[in-house]
């Protein structure tokens, strides 16, 4: 089997734009009659989407036509060890890798007809739970808005953890300080930065105001985006750790991973990181450093499904666990589902609410979601497909087809 063509699928999302504002999709066919989808991270990329398009057009034709989806290895090899003066992760070409894998990996399981995780190991689990971000509610005033002060506002933050417990979720996230920093918050610092005091206890009250709404109804994930010094992260976790939250993430930029470690050691809340980690070997610096209690890879920017295998595989002995990242699009979600079914050290995936809206526009079928819960879908290969007309009629430059290539 060989990969004879591919279509390039970038597509903007409508609004509330929960999941990003673009993804990026594609489509590898084979001369045996069987295609497959897979989906690039966008968070971590510096470029807009067409020179995206224009660089997953070029690996693809460098490294992919012509390529035996059933050769993860040597796909992982011509793209990450031979594609020029290479052996180091980047964040744009690994994602890109990452959407040809799960492509491959899609492939490979409608061949045989097969869901990609009884191919990795078989089933140690029936149902992914998930989490989600506390989002404005359609009916509060001036949504967009709304969303940016939500994680700010402890009694906000309350009633939307207590919409989303009702819905049946166990688990809710927020991202306690502003995104992009406020004068009041980073009293003219740039990151990483020790928050103002009136930062911390804002930050304390949403996380507090959300544990006393629901109780231990739902696990509270206290997210910050890498933006602390250590000395920052302590001050703030000690605030917080009667709370119990499921987990602090990133509190410091990924770059050092022994300053990640010193933080790890000064508080009794799990360390969560590596959403915007890039290889396996990352990985591997954590787990040396004893650095994180768990890993938040990317299916879409570590390599795709195979090196996410090892990554979680890696973490395993360690008692480190995996909570995959799904801020993107349903390929990625529907990758980290199967991930996530047969991974042993499987703790929680992120979830885009429900994977309702523009998911069930894009899905076929759409995800199934109950209490708290994904239930896989019981198709080959990654249980979902893109619907090709939907995703054309939201590209960002109008509707139209989407490049395709065929040898």
């Amino acid at each position: 089997m060989r990969v004879t063509g591919y279509e390039v699928f970038p597509i903007a999302l409508p609004p509330p734009q929960r999941g990003g504002r673009h993804w990026m999709i594609i489509r590898l066919d084979t001369d045996a009659g069987c295609s497959g989808y897979g989906e690039m991270m966008l968070l971590s990329s510096a470029f807009r989407w067409p020179v995206l398009v224009a660089m997953v057009e070029d690996l693809a034709e460098q490294a992919v036509m012509g390529h035996d989806p059933y050769h993860a290895e040597e796909l992982f090899d011509r793209i990450y060890g031979r594609a020029g003066y290479s052996h180091t992760p980047e964040q744009t070409k690994s994602a890109i890798l990452s959407a040809f894998d799960m492509a491959c990996w899609d492939i490979v399981g409608k061949d045989l007809g097969r869901p990609v995780h009884q191919l990795l190991g078989g089933r140690v689990r029936d149902k992914v739970r998930t989490y989600t971000y506390l989002y404005a509610g359609d009916d509060d005033v001036n949504a967009a808005e709304s969303f940016r002060d939500l994680w700010l506002d402890p009694a906000f933050a309350a009633r939307r953890a207590r919409h989303y417990v009702d819905l049946g979720f166990t688990a809710v996230k927020l991202d306690p300080f502003s995104l992009a920093i406020r004068e009041d918050q980073g009293l003219g610092q740039s990151v990483p930065l020790e928050f103002s005091l009136r930062a911390l206890s804002t930050a304390e009250s949403v996380v507090g105001a959300i544990r006393n709404e629901v109780g231990d109804a739902a696990d509270i994930l206290v997210g910050t985006h890498g933006q602390m010094t250590p000395a920052s992260a302590i001050r703030f976790a000690r605030r917080i750790e009667r709370f119990d939250p499921l987990w602090f993430e990133e509190p410091l930029p990924p770059e050092n991973v022994a300053a990640l470690a010193d933080v790890a050691r000064a508080t009794s809340i799990p360390i969560t990181t590596g959403e915007r980690l890039t290889s396996k070997y990352d990985f591997a610096r954590l787990l040396s450093h004893r650095a994180a209690a768990i890993f938040n890879f990317d299916v879409g920017l570590v390599g795709g499904i195979t090196e996410a295998k090892k990554i979680a595989a890696m973490a395993e002995p360690h008692y480190v666990q995996v909570a995959p990242h799904v801020y993107g699009g349903p390929m990625i979600a529907a990758a980290s589902i199967q991930l996530a079914l047969c991974s042993k050290n499987f703790l929680i995936m992120e979830g885009i609410e429900r994977f309702d809206g523009i998911y069930d526009e894009l899905t076929d079928p759409p995800f199934a979601w109950q209490d708290g819960y994904v239930l896989p879908s019981e198709r080959p290969g990654l249980g979902h497909d893109l619907r090709e007309d939907v995703a054309r009629r939201l590209r960002p430059d109008g509707p139209g087809p989407s490049l395709i290539r065929v040898y």
